[in-house]
Parts: C-alpha cells; sequence; structure tokens
C-alpha cells in the first residue's frame, strides 16, 4: 500500500466522519425543563437561559455528541435519565439552585445523601466520573464511527491497487494471482487506516466541542483535499508504471545487447543456410530430372552411379557404399561378342 493510498483513507475517513453537540434548542422540552428545573423546590423561580445552558455544558461533552443533531439530543437524554441535579450544599440549609452549587449525579445517590452536605471525597468522586464519563462516551462513538471509516478507506484503496498490480502483472513482476493477494492485502490495509483514522478523530472531536466544530468546517475542504489526492494518485501511478518500464530497458547492459545481436546473427545465419540447402536441392533435382536417359542396361547403371555419386555429396549415403562396382561392368553385363 502506498503512502498516497494511506493519506487519501485517512484524510477521506476524516472528512466523512460527523461529530455535533447538542445545542440548547436541540432539546427536548423533557430534557430542556431538567436543565432549567432540576434539583429546583416547588415554588422557587426556574433558572435563566444563561443559567440553564450552564447546567447542559455539566454534561460530559461526548455524551450530548452525535452524528447529528437528533441522535446527540437522544445520547444526551439517555445520559441524564438517571441523573439529578444534586445541590453540593443543601438547598435546605441555604445552597442556592445556580450551577455553581449543581452537579449531575446518580439519582440513587443524591437521594440517600438526604440534607447533608456533598463531600470533597463525593465531589472528587463525581470529578473523576465527569472524566470518566466523558472518555467512555468518546471511545463508543469512536467505535461506531469505525465501520464506516473501514469502508471509506477499503473502497479508496481499492481501484488503485488493481491498477498498480494490474501494471506490475502486465510488466511481468507479479502472476495474476500474486496480484489478487496484492490488492486484497492494500485493500484490507486501507480499511484499517480508514477505521484509525475515524476512530481517532470521532473520539478527539467528541470530547472536545471546539474540535468538533471545526471538524464540520473543514469537511468539505478535506474532501477536496481528499479528491485532489485520488487524481494525483491515479497520475503518479501511470508515471511510475512508464519510469519502470524506462528503467528496465536502460538496465539492459552492452553486453546484453551485444549477445541479443550475436542470437539475432546466428538465426540469420542459420536461416540462409536452410535456405542454400533448398536453393542446392532444387539445382540436383533439375539435373536429375533433366539427365539423358540412354536406354537399356547400360543406361539403368549409369543413372544408378550419377545417383549414388549425387547422394553422397549430399551426405545422404556413406562414402563407402559399393554395393555395385564404380568403374567396371563386368560380371554385370552381357558382353558384346
Amino acid at each position: 500500500m502506498s503512502n498516497d493510498s494511506q493519506r487519501n483513507s485517512a484524510v477521506n475517513a476524516a472528512a466523512t466522519s460527523k461529530v455535533y453537540h447538542a445545542k440548547f434548542q436541540d432539546l427536548s422540552a423533557t430534557t430542556a425543563r431538567k436543565c432549567y428545573r432540576g434539583g429546583v423546590r416547588s415554588g422557587e423561580p426556574s433558572r435563566t437561559y444563561a443559567q440553564a445552558q450552564e447546567m447542559l455544558n455539566k454534561v460530559p461533552p461526548s455524551q450530548r455528541a452525535g452524528t447529528n443533531a437528533e441522535n446527540a439530543t437522544r445520547n444526551m437524554r439517555d445520559y441524564l435519565s438517571d441523573k439529578d441535579a444534586s445541590h453540593v450544599k443543601p438547598y435546605s440549609k441555604g445552597g442556592s439552585n445556580d450551577p455553581r452549587n449543581m452537579k449531575w449525579e446518580n439519582a440513587k445517590d443524591n437521594r440517600a445523601r438526604g440534607n447533608k452536605d456533598m463531600t470533597l471525597q463525593e465531589q472528587a468522586k463525581l470529578g473523576a466520573k465527569w472524566h470518566v464519563d466523558n472518555l467512555t462516551g468518546a471511545v463508543k462513538a469512536g467505535v461506531k464511527a469505525t465501520p464506516m471509516g473501514a469502508a471509506i478507506g477499503a473502497v479508496t484503496t481499492m481501484p488503485f491497487s488493481i491498477l498498480t498490480n494490474g501494471l506490475r502483472v502486465v510488466r511481468g513482476e507479479i502472476s495474476e494471482g500474486e496480484a489478487i493477494l496484492e490488492t486484497l492485502k492494500d485493500t484490507g490495509k486501507g480499511g484499517a487506516v480508514g477505521a484509525a483514522s475515524a476512530f481517532t478523530i470521532t473520539t478527539v472531536a467528541s470530547l472536545c466541542p471546539p474540535i468538533g466544530m471545526a471538524l464540520s468546517a473543514v469537511s468539505p475542504a478535506l474532501l477536496a483535499v481528499g479528491g485532489a489526492g485520488m487524481v494525483y494518485e491515479f497520475f503518479h501511478i501511470l508515471e511510475s508504471h512508464k519510469q519502470a518500464v524506462k528503467n528496465y530497458y536502460d538496465s539492459l547492459t552492452k553486453e546484453d545487447l551485444k549477445r541479443l545481436q550475436e542470437i539475432e546473427d546466428e538465426l540469420s545465419y542459420q536461416h540462409q543456410k536452410n535456405l542454400d540447402f533448398l536453393a542446392e536441392a532444387d539445382a540436383v533435382n533439375e539435373q536429375i530430372k533433366n539427365r539423358p536417359c540412354e536406354p537399356g542396361i547400360e543406361g539403368a547403371l549409369k543413372r544408378y552411379l550419377e545417383s549414388v555419386a549425387i547422394a553422397k555429396s549430399l551426405g545422404a549415403m556413406p562414402n563407402n557404399y559399393q554395393n555395385l562396382p564404380g568403374n567396371s561392368q563386368q560380371g554385370f553385363l552381357p558382353t558384346n561378342s
């Protein structure tokens, strides 16, 4: 997997990661009322809008985060479903309903304390739990974003891996089976990079609302960067293929070229030799066909001896072949008396 593919997978996964933190105007009537009236005794005035907003902000950021307003509001509602707005200093002892004197606490723990002051140890425990809840919610959001990030990373990587490994097959560097295996590996790595990017970005953005807002603002730019990166990667792959082919031919040394020339010369020589043999065979064939045919046994014997001589000259008969005498007809021809 190339660095270009890794970068594009990460950028595209980040660009498609959505983190939205619930705003006060997004809240349902029930949740908004809890921010206005949580811990406020009957007959007492509700908190102001600014104070209600402070009560909203006391919810861990990741617990009021989601992929959109509806999802974020639902997450916040679920988080507050078992919580009470607890007084650090009880109302019965002069404690106010101001958010500075309030903490979101498990309803059972709040009611079990009664009208006692919240101890420093209990406050520290609630503070620690706030951080744990914030981290837990962020990790949960990151895990939910992972499948989509993995899909984006895989889709971003696969076509370029197919192109790269296909060209390697064309160059003879790997087989088709190896190309398929490499493509699967690259796609898996791209999915892993996308998943890791989506998890990290979503987790951090859920923990910190300003980062979530910044992510939403730069998402269009990230999509543009990811698209431009994919175009660049496409042409980079083609340029790399072109360079690899050039390097291959440049790697042929003078000795390689000399050897190739020798092979070509040898093939040309053998071809010409075969042409010469065929030309000679045609000439001999014409000689045999056009020689005079004398009648009788003498003529037949003469033609036979000529054929033997021609065969020997062509290497088609051993030189020591003497089935018939070459210089006498005695014993074979009748004498004229």
